[in-house]
């Protein structure tokens, strides 16, 4: 979910954009779990909106990312 949506459950056509973004980077990394290792919780919402965002997957083309 978008940063917006998990801290104040605010709904939009970016927090879409966010989701879809999300989708292709499950695709491109063959299904794995994004931010592995992670638990969701207030201290990982404080790390997203820091700025912390997944690695690019492997599969993914450079121009993509």
């Amino acid at each position: 979910m978008a940063l917006e949506s998990l801290k104040d459950l605010q709904f939009s056509s970016k927090s879409d954009v966010w989701s879809f973004g999300v989708t292709m980077w499950e695709i491109f990394s063959l299904s794995e779990i994004p931010y592995p290792g992670f638990t969701w919780d207030m201290d990982f919402i404080k790390q997203v909106d820091a700025g912390l965002r997944m690695t690019q997957p492997g599969n993914a083309p450079i121009d993509l990312y």
